[in-house]
């Protein structure tokens, strides 16, 4: 049943109860207004009689006497509402008034009549030789209060009618909004929050329809936030787990079925222990302590199980999971993430950074024992071919022209002694470049190009310092020497080169070395050339420095090699 008709037939009953009470109070006013009017009537028309009778009675004989009481009825007739009988001494009727012409033929239903007729008796006037009798007849006042109902009935049911079609218009008219809002909540029953209510007119709508609004922006607000944390727990690339306070998992993410190897069906439901080596368990009941003492746990390393028995390495994160409306711990939020590939990697950068330091070492064992080799040369062999050369200078000076060939063998021996001091003191230059010890590693690689130009004068050498070089330390500036001298080794042996440009930068926080030349290049060959031609050795020390090293060059086109030695990565190797 709709609401306009629930009220309709509320303002139904409320008006018939109130017609129905008016009826009554109107039913007995009729009532005492009948019985009133034959009350007055019927004392006037007694009093009536009375005088007659006291007129008639002045007549001198009983017969005379009757027939002027007889003839002072028929004169007088009817009395209002009083029906009046004259009866001789032996109750014979004599006279009786003529019926009522007032609304004649007409008559009132009988429960009607028996509701509203007064109760009066008759009054009977004794008279010498007969009666009276005046019977009181409320018929036409029946008639007359009955009509008088019926025109305040036709009144009530047309006030009734006007009212209903009233009040129906207006509560239609009122009550329109109500469809549209009730289409409104089916659709936000459908899950379409978008939905939205016009500003309707009467205020009680209109607060309705701001409510409504407001209420289903939130909603989609909710719903979008929803969607979006779902859609970044489904899409995070970290496994997602909640599980409740006894331990048992309500929830996983797909990136958790991928880690696991379960199904989600398999894990919801399952407790956490499914998922953790035995030697775990006591880890998984100490953390769901720890969540609800609302204490999270922040990337912690431990391990997981999944369904083919492996044991996978992750870092685990946990918060408490908090139940908004009673601010009461229910549960844990859980995320892995696999580091087995991390760890590998760092146990590889160990390694590496073992094999830095270890090539970093033996460079330093090298350098130490070339200096003690070139110091060795330095101090003995040349000083014993020093010796040579004198002694020989000597004896050829003692034969003079007397024993020619004494002279001639002793300048031989002084030649080659010239030859083997010279040998000797390259050598000294390749094991140690003394330049470094007393001018720096700017002049050392100024005298290193230059001795390479005048060796090789068919290759033209260009040398481009910048920066500050001094005061690099003794680790970095053997370094960037080594690599200089190799290059140019490799140039000389390899390239056929007609041009060679080193270039050596000093910018901030690091030392850039460039050598480019216009040989033939790596050729098709190249990983396999670069590895003979030394540049595994030059790569081995640049990465023992934290530094890059890359060499590049097409068939015809020459060789480029480009190393950066970081400053700080040199002072941690030295």
């Amino acid at each position: 049943m709709s609401l306009r008709l629930r009220i309709n037939l509320v303002i139904t009953l409320v008006t018939v109860v109130f017609t129905a009470a008016m009826v009554q109070v109107t039913m007995n006013d009729l009532r005492s207004s009948v019985r009133e009017e034959i009350e007055s009537t019927t004392r006037v028309a007694i009093q009536l009689m009375e005088s007659v009778v006291a007129g008639v009675y002045l007549e001198p004989g009983p017969g005379q006497r009757t027939q002027a009481l007889l003839t002072m009825l028929r004169r007088v007739g009817r009395v209002r509402a009083n029906d009046i009988r004259f009866y001789d001494s032996d109750g014979a009727l004599l006279y009786q008034s003529p019926p009522s012409t007032y609304r004649s033929g007409r008559s009132a239903p009988e429960w009607f009549s028996a509701m509203v007729r007064p109760e009066i008796a008759a009054a009977r006037l004794e008279l010498p030789g007969g009666a009276i009798v005046v019977t009181p007849d409320a018929s036409r006042s029946i008639v007359e209060a009955w009509d008088d109902l019926q025109g305040f009935a036709l009144l009530a049911a047309g006030f009734l009618v006007i009212v209903n079609f009233v009040v129906f218009w207006l509560l239609q008219r009122s009550l329109k909004p109500l469809a549209t809002i009730l289409e409104g909540l089916a659709e936000l029953g459908r899950g379409r929050f978008h939905v939205r209510l016009p500003a309707f007119r009467p205020a009680e709508f209109a607060a309705l329809s701001r409510g409504f609004n407001h209420m289903a922006q939130a909603l989609e607000e909710s719903l979008a936030q929803n969607r979006s944390l779902a859609l970044v727990a489904e899409q995070s690339s970290d496994a997602l787990i909640i599980r409740d306070l006894e331990g048992r998992i309500t929830y996983c993410n797909a990136a958790a079925e991928r880690l696991l190897g379960y199904a989600r069906h398999e894990l919801v439901g399952s407790p956490a222990t499914l998922i953790a080596p035995a030697d775990r368990h006591e880890e998984l009941r100490a953390q769901l302590e720890s969540m609800e003492r609302r204490a999270p746990v922040e990337l912690v390393e431990t391990r997981r199980l999944t369904k083919d028995g492996r044991v996978v390495e992750v870092a685990l994160s946990a918060a408490p999971l908090v139940d908004p409306a009673s601010d009461r711990v229910i549960g844990e939020i859980c995320s892995l993430r696999d580091i087995t590939e991390h760890k590998r990697m760092q146990a590889a950068e160990r390694e590496l950074d073992e094999n830095r330091r270890l090539t970093a070492l033996i460079q330093s064992q090298l350098e130490t024992e070339r200096r003690a080799i070139a110091r060795e040369l330095h101090d003995e062999l040349a000083q014993c071919v020093t010796a040579i050369k004198t002694i020989g200078t000597a004896i050829s000076d003692r034969a003079g022209d007397a024993k020619p060939d004494i002279r001639d063998n002793a300048n031989t021996i002084v030649s080659v002694a010239s030859h083997i001091y010279d040998i000797v003191h390259g050598i000294i230059r390749r094991l140690r470049p003394s330049g470094l010890d007393h001018l720096g590693l700017a002049e050392t690689l100024r005298d290193a190009v230059s001795g390479w130009s005048r060796r090789h004068p068919q290759v033209r050498w260009e040398l481009a310092l910048s920066g500050e070089l001094d005061g690099l330390g003794e680790a970095l500036n053997i370094t960037v020497y080594r690599i200089v001298q190799e290059a140019m080794t490799n140039v000389v042996r390899h390239a056929e080169a007609r041009s060679v440009h080193v270039a050596v930068i000093r910018s901030e926080g690091a030392v850039e070395i460039c050598i480019r030349d216009n040989g033939k290049g790596l050729g098709q060959l190249g990983a396999q050339e670069s590895g003979r031609f030394g540049i595994a050795g030059m790569r081995e020390r640049v990465q023992a420095f934290g530094g890059s090293f890359a060499i590049s060059g097409a068939a015809g086109q020459g060789v480029e090699l480009r190393a950066v030695l970081p400053v700080t990565g040199a002072e941690r190797a030295a």
